[in-house]
């Protein structure tokens, strides 16, 4: 039986806030690097303000590519709403911004309250009738280590 695919830490922590358009990379130790983005800056879920919402996409390199072809239709994890403990603590490293105009981001973002067992979008606002085909992520904070976690079940 292979190894199992982790998500390593060891890159250089970054202390910047991640804003709307940054392209970040992470590494697995099999030495693959997957993408990611912010595709939602500065939005407030509960007490906790300032969170942003990223993309992990389902596409993986042997050496970082700037080019990465990073599409909304290629997302291997529903969108995730965190804080920059990825980064903080060396996952995520941020190798480029895209300007907000073309960024590739879903129509709208919904999120599913665990807890109430209803879907709101990323204003907070309820919906009763989200749109078709578009992903709905947890609405609550993910911090790093279940970031990583979602991204180890999903590669492995």
């Amino acid at each position: 039986m292979a190894d199992k695919l982790t998500v390593v830490s060891g890159n250089e922590k970054q202390k910047k806030w991640p804003k709307e358009g940054d392209v970040f990379y992470f590494q697995l130790n099999d030495g693959r690097l997957g993408y990611g983005m912010v595709s939602l800056g500065k939005i407030d879920v509960g007490p906790f303000k300032n969170a942003i919402v990223i993309y992990i996409y389902n596409y993986f390199t042997s050496s970082l590519q700037e080019d990465a072809v990073l599409a909304r239709d290629n997302l291997l994890l529903p969108p995730i709403i965190t804080d920059n403990s990825c980064w903080k603590n060396g996952y995520f490293v941020t190798f480029k911004t895209i300007e907000t105009s073309e960024v590739d981001i879903l129509p709208q973002h919904y999120f599913k309250n665990p807890v109430r067992n209803k879907i709101y979008d990323q204003h907070g606002v309820a919906i009763d009738s989200p749109t078709e085909n578009i992903p709905i992520g947890e609405e609550s904070i993910q911090f790093y280590k279940s970031v990583i976690k979602s991204i180890e079940s999903f590669v492995n």
